[in-house]
């Protein structure tokens, strides 16, 4: 096992990792003191019953000190030592904090406590932030690979690192010669993944908090798609009407529309909510699906304050743009809403 200790005042690029601490302990009430930061190193990416995690590494608070401990398989056949050592440790630590841990990490270790009759004892709370991450900044970065989140969201590049695909193979040569020494950059890989993981919940957190002060741009969009999660509706239509504000493409334009809408919805903001979709109708003029879309989406919040007229009228536009440009199947709906709606009428 290796095990080293960082004090709170350790950088990790840009970031202080007492900083990240702190914005972590504030999210969860103080108790960060029971999650563990989790990352494996494996011998393939498939999963399945031959895959081994040869390299667990964990993070965890000592007092005011990070303390990141690494367990590595030396022989395949020590293997249940390793998970009894892995399992001590997770004990008493209820919340497991991961990278794509809920789809690969955790469920390998589960397949292989399984295979070496332990039971597995599953974390009370399971962080993947993979998925904050995804929301946040992968389609301002173009990847959410947790490499790139380290560079370009905590500051932190690295420099002469193995790179994943390599691992599996440096293992299983390692298993052939005995050369511990190969087996180095791996476990200088893990730590660092260990460290970025720490930083990037902070970040994650603070981000969420504190929108307008963040040092990285981010996505409004899935910023808004997360605080709905959270239930801070509020805070999210302001993500959204900056992301209909900021996007470019119609597409994007429309998907950020209509969960604006759907929060001031969630709210009770409908007022709100009916002014922000009208003066979209009266400025986008251009004939397109995006136009269709937002007088089809007028259409449906005048019907539901009771303005058959007004609803009827925008549908009845929706739908004589969208048979001049071609559409059929947002036709076909208009022209069976506004059926509906000149029924209501009488």
């Amino acid at each position: 096992m290796v095990r080293a200790r960082y004090a709170f005042g350790h950088r990790h690029g840009a970031v202080e990792i007492g900083a990240s601490v702190g914005w972590v302990a504030a999210e969860h009430a103080g108790a960060a003191a029971g999650m563990v930061w989790l990352d494996t190193e494996t011998t393939g990416l498939a999963g399945g019953t031959g895959t081994y995690a040869f390299l667990v590494g964990l993070a965890y608070l000592d007092g005011e000190t990070l303390v990141t401990e690494q367990f590595l398989l030396r022989r395949l056949r020590s293997e249940a030592h390793l998970l009894d050592a892995v399992s001590e440790r997770l004990a008493g630590r209820p919340h497991l904090v991961t990278f794509n841990g809920q789809r690969f990490d955790w469920p390998i270790l589960e397949s292989r406590f399984i295979l070496a009759r332990r039971r597995p004892s599953p974390p009370d709370v399971h962080t993947d932030l993979i998925t904050p991450a995804r929301r946040l900044w992968h389609r301002v970065l173009g990847t959410h690979r947790l490499s790139t989140l380290e560079a370009e969201v905590i500051g932190a590049p690295r420099h002469d690192d193995i790179p994943g695909w390599l691992i599996p193979g440096v293992y299983v040569e390692y298993l052939r010669s005995g050369n511990r020494a190969a087996l180095d950059p791996i476990v200088a890989h893990n730590r660092a993944d260990l460290l970025a993981m720490v930083a990037l919940h902070g970040e994650v957190i603070r981000t969420l908090r504190d929108l307008e002060r963040s040092r990285v741009r981010f996505d409004w969009e899935g910023a808004g798609m997360l605080l709905v999660r959270r239930g801070e509706n509020e805070r999210a239509a302001g993500c959204f009407d900056r992301a209909v504000d900021e996007a470019t493409e119609p597409r994007d334009r429309w998907r950020a529309l209509r969960r604006l809408s759907r929060a001031y919805r969630l709210t009770g903001a409908e007022a709100v909510r009916r002014a922000r979709v009208e003066s979209e109708a009266a400025s986008w003029r251009s004939a397109d699906l995006y136009r269709v879309h937002v007088l089809e989406e007028a259409a449906k919040i005048r019907a539901r304050s009771g303005d058959l007229t007004g609803a009827c009228g925008a549908t009845g536009e929706a739908l004589r743009l969208a048979s001049r440009l071609g559409l059929a199947a947002p036709a076909a709906r208009l022209t069976k809403r506004l059926g509906r709606l000149v029924e209501q009428q009488g």
